[in-house]
């Protein structure tokens, strides 16, 4: 039977606290703080860096959002591409609803294909709205297989809905709901119980065999609602992660899910319901013990106040222009920039990058093979740029030296430039560069481990 083989979460470092949020508009605020987005980061990025761990050997690679940069361009190709996977891998991006991580996870599961599921939002509220004080960024990816590692699938069970409670129309720039009793009743609470109670009875399960609960919360206070309603005692659910993320769209079932299996014990079932316009349910029972390994970034960073957050988010959206890429200059580097190809020589044993056609250690130019670059490496040395045109000053340009070899020429991110210091752990991350007037661009960055 399909079921997990491992999983990965990422969360922005970066936090902003809901009192900064208050202090602009002059009015109250919920106590604790939300992830976002950083200013070179989306819902593509942050899906990369979750996918990236678990990548490796995959027959497919699918990609799940409500926030995804492009409209008509497949984000999990690109993700794809970034992981180094071969052309033959299969992908897939996922849409249009909360629960489309929920969805992506089911479909890779009947597929019993070796797959990665990713989702990912950057969802953002109205400004002076409760959802802006609610909604967080994150990422998170669960790997399946015929052989479950870490959980079996037991049952599964999907319901539609066309209710709108909550949506956000192709010309909206902020997500748009009905908030209300009536509409957290219907729309949520009804949908997530059906599913789950048929869930139950589909496993042959009473309510008190099940020992965690992965259940989405439309405002960290529902689900509990929910919870009592299936007979689900409230010291089994999950923790939504409210007061220190957010409320993380599509991500958010897969976040939990994960965060079950981190805990979880073996034989231990393990319940998650993803939720929108209807919802999706499955039922896992762990195989062995959680990893216990999704521990807290050390190197939270706070944002000073609402203000410079707002000018952050907006700026790569607000400067469009530039020359374009051609897709001729695109295939031809495809290797080299999004696959993060080097060249290794014979001869010497020498790894450059870019790609070479002449080392340029011992002069060799025969026979030079290309090969995959590590992500890691050390600060070999940096330099602090008060001239490049940026967000924050100074932009931190550093050299790392690649672990297995190479030298790789790049931007910090997510660092203070007073704390980089010669020879500090990074790691290489995919954010976004720049905007044209017709397309997003992404490169490569480091920042510290």
């Amino acid at each position: 039977m399909s079921g997990i083989t491992g999983y990965s979460v990422y969360i922005p470092r970066h936090r902003l606290s809901r009192e900064a949020i208050a202090a602009a508009w002059a009015t109250k605020a919920p106590s604790g703080s939300k992830a976002v987005a950083h200013f070179d980061e989306d819902s593509l990025t942050l899906g990369h860096a979750a996918a990236a761990p678990l990548a490796s050997g995959v027959e497919a690679l699918y990609f799940a959002s409500t926030t995804a940069p492009y409209w008509q361009r497949s984000a999990a190709s690109l993700i794809a591409a970034c992981c180094d996977l071969p052309a033959e891998v299969a992908t897939a991006d996922f849409g249009g609803s909360l629960r489309c991580g929920a969805t992506a996870l089911r479909a890779a599961l009947d597929t019993g294909k070796r797959a990665v599921v990713v989702a990912s939002d950057t969802r953002q509220g109205a400004p002076e709205s409760a959802e802006e004080m609610l909604f967080g960024d994150a990422a998170a990816a669960i790997a399946v297989g015929p052989d479950p590692g870490i959980a079996e699938l037991v049952a599964a069970v999907s319901r539609s809905d066309d209710f709108p409670d909550e949506w956000r129309r192709d010309t909206d720039a902020y997500v748009q709901s009905f908030t209300s009793k009536f509409s957290t009743a219907r729309g949520y609470e009804a949908n997530v119980v059906a599913a789950g109670r048929a869930l139950l009875e589909q496993a042959g399960l009473e309510p008190a065999r099940i020992a965690r609960v992965a259940l989405v919360s439309p405002d960290g206070r529902a689900h509990l609602g929910a919870a009592l309603a299936l007979g689900i005692p409230a010291g089994r659910i999950e923790d939504p992660r409210l007061a220190d993320v957010g409320i993380t769209g599509a991500a958010m079932p897969l976040l939990l899910l994960a965060q079950a299996l981190d805990r979880a014990s073996a034989g231990d079932y393990i319940l998650v319901i993803g939720y929108g316009d209807g919802a999706d349910a499955m039922l896992f029972r762990a195989v062995r013990n959680g990893d216990r390994r999704l521990a807290p970034d050390p190197h939270g960073i706070p944002y000073p106040s609402y203000q410079i957050y707002r000018k952050l988010r907006d700026y790569l959206r607000l400067r469009v222009g530039g020359a374009e890429v051609s897709n001729v200059l695109w295939e031809r580097e495809e290797t080299q920039n999004v696959r993060l190809h080097g060249t290794r020589c014979p001869r010497c044993g020498l790894v450059q990058f870019p790609i070479a056609r002449v080392c340029s250690a011992c002069r060799n130019a025969e026979g030079l093979v290309e090969q995959p670059l590590a992500r890691r490496g050390r600060v070999f040395t940096f330099t602090k740029d008060f001239l490049y045109e940026a967000p924050i000053q100074p932009t931190v340009m550093a050299v790392v030296d690649l672990d297995g070899g190479g030298r790789f020429l790049c931007q910090m991110t997510d660092v203070d430039a007073g704390g980089v210091e010669i020879g500090m752990e990074v790691e290489l991350v995919l954010r976004r560069m720049r905007e044209s007037a017709a397309s997003h661009h992404y490169y490569w960055k480091c920042r510290r481990i």
